[in-house]
């Protein structure tokens, strides 16, 4: 892990790091997060440990339990929740967002499309998860719904969370990065409701891979 500087507060900085290492994996879901261990690791005293931890609590990516604070197991039925939310929320974004759509954001959109597909490629995971967040965090922000935004905001860590248990546990196929390019060439057409139910299917699609892959394994445990 990194370790902290002294230009910004530390309880921030600590939060930073933490949260990097539960999106990026290097702590595990329901892996234990020791307040005197991090401490030690990242050269503060325990008061920024416990703020870091608050905040990320706050986000979803840590819970506390009787045994201390772990890293947010993601069960089934939370993934599906946050799903929920996304099917809620973004197709309409990107309903508003093609009423404001200018050409060059159009054209970042498919270079992130373009460079996903090369860090697919490549294996490259962590890569893939950023650009697969910045490409539909494009699409909200172009939106220009303030509170849209805020709302998909409050959900974004835990769903880089569950976009990271789809691609290194269960290895989805790269068919995601044509629905992409799908939602790209809707917003080229200007037509707000295809756009609409484009999104929704690829995010509908995101939830039906997950479950049948999460089902498939449960039913191999009890083989």
């Amino acid at each position: 892990m990194d370790s902290v500087i002294k230009n910004m507060p530390f309880h921030l900085q600590v939060y930073q790091i933490l949260r990097e290492s539960i999106l990026t994996g290097k702590f595990r879901p329901g892996e234990r997060l020791l307040e005197l261990k991090l401490s030690q690791e990242l050269g503060v005293s325990r008061s920024p440990i416990r703020e870091a931890l608050r905040m990320l609590e706050q986000d979803g990516l840590v819970i506390t339990m009787e045994n201390g604070t772990v890293v947010n197991p993601m069960e089934v039925e939370d993934i599906e929740e946050v799903y929920q939310c996304r099917i809620a929320t973004e197709p309409y974004a990107g309903f508003l967002a093609t009423l404001k759509i200018k050409d060059e954001e159009i054209a970042e959109l498919e270079q992130l499309v373009n460079e996903a597909e090369v860090a697919y490629d490549q294996k490259e995971s962590k890569q893939v998860v950023d650009l697969n967040t910045a490409f539909h965090d494009q699409i909200i922000r172009i939106s220009g719904n303030r509170r849209l935004t805020e709302i998909v905001d409050k959900i974004r860590s835990l769903s880089i969370l569950a976009r990271n248990t789809e691609l290194k546990v269960y290895s989805r196929p790269r068919d995601y990065l044509d629905e992409h390019k799908e939602i790209v060439e809707a917003l080229k057409g200007k037509d707000a409701y295809i756009v609409e139910g484009v999104i929704r299917k690829h995010i509908e699609n995101d939830w039906k891979y997950y479950s049948q892959q999460y089902q498939a394994a449960l039913n191999r445990t009890y083989e």
